[in-house]
């Protein structure tokens, strides 16, 4: 039997084939195997569904660095696997109840995502009612089934994008762009611009302003609640530049019911105020972001290069 150890990748295909390879030949031998690689995937799932939630940086998040990240969180799943927190004694104690059932006993487990983790620990098989074993090669299975569902998660939707697009832009367009179109068209600002300022001001959507409820405010610019502002408000800490050096400040910040809303009131801003006036007449997107940085948008003397930089991967 070859063992599985911190070198082997938790969700490597092509380690699953030869797994239940190996399963079909000795499924006695090889059901630890199984189970200690059924843990690690389950915690790799676990620490993949944290790294989702976590608010991702605009400029550091890429797919270089998302593939280190990923192999990083295949590697410490392994080494949280063994000796692991419980659950591989559990299913292998389950498959040895079974009486050592076959690997491709299809009728034991079925072929499933683990998002339907009752086809694969317990219920019922047929109309017999019997309980249903633990198969060793249905447990592979459905490991395998579980690895191209978190696969095509993480693709996303690409629309019309492109293949090439990554997921987080992808995602990120699918919710803005339409609407990001409709007032570019509307207003004559380039459309590179308008959702350039909102992926860089909320790191492609994941870190919106949120008010004091958890709601998220919508405000995808970053657009303080001064001028008039009479709608609702979002009390948050930022990140201020005070002759040049970062400082952390609570500020008030408009909150919005749509992102339509939020998408017309950053035009009407652009567009209407004396403060923005050069940059109805900028060159190109670029022009603009210059012109942006220079009205005091934002007090962070490197803004216009990291827009730049983000309106660059804008497929659009």
């Amino acid at each position: 039997m070859t063992p599985v150890t911190p070198d082997t990748f938790s969700l490597d295909v092509n380690a699953l084939e030869g797994m239940k390879r190996r399963a079909r030949e000795a499924p006695n031998d090889n059901a630890p195997e199984v189970a200690r690689q059924f843990e690690a995937m389950f915690l790799q799932m676990a620490i993949q569904r944290m790294r989702d939630a976590t608010p991702k940086d605009g400029l550091f998040d890429s797919d270089q660095t998302r593939m280190v990240q990923s192999m990083y969180d295949g590697q410490m799943a392994q080494a949280l696997a063994n000796p692991g927190m419980g659950l591989a004694k559990a299913l292998l104690a389950q498959m040895q109840r079974g009486g050592g059932a076959g690997p491709d006993d299809a009728a034991d487990v079925a072929f499933t995502p683990l998002s339907q983790p009752s086809q694969v620990f317990g219920g019922s098989s047929g109309a017999t009612g019997a309980p249903r074993r633990l198969a060793a090669g249905g447990l592979i299975d459905a490991i395998r089934a579980s690895v191209a569902a978190t696969d095509s998660q993480k693709a996303g939707s690409t629309g019309d994008w492109g293949e090439d697009t990554p997921a987080h832009v992808a995602s990120f367009l699918d919710k803005m762009g339409d609407a990001a179109r409709a007032v570019a068209e509307a207003s004559g600002l380039p459309l590179r611009l308008i959702l350039g300022q909102a992926a860089l001001e909320s790191g492609w959507g994941q870190r919106e302003i949120r008010t004091a409820d958890g709601r998220t405010s919508h405000n995808v610019f970053g657009i303080k609640a001064t001028g008039g502002w009479s709608g609702d408000v979002a009390n948050v800490m930022t990140t201020e530049y005070v002759n040049g050096a970062p400082a952390k400040m609570t500020q008030p910040f408009r909150a919005y019911d749509s992102y339509e809303h939020a998408l017309s009131d950053y035009a009407r801003l652009i567009t209407q105020s004396d403060r923005y006036r050069d940059v109805v007449n900028a060159r190109d997107e670029n022009d603009a972001a210059r012109r942006i940085q220079a009205a005091g948008y934002a007090t962070d003397p490197a803004y216009a290069d990291k827009l730049i930089k983000v309106m660059r991967l804008l497929p659009v």
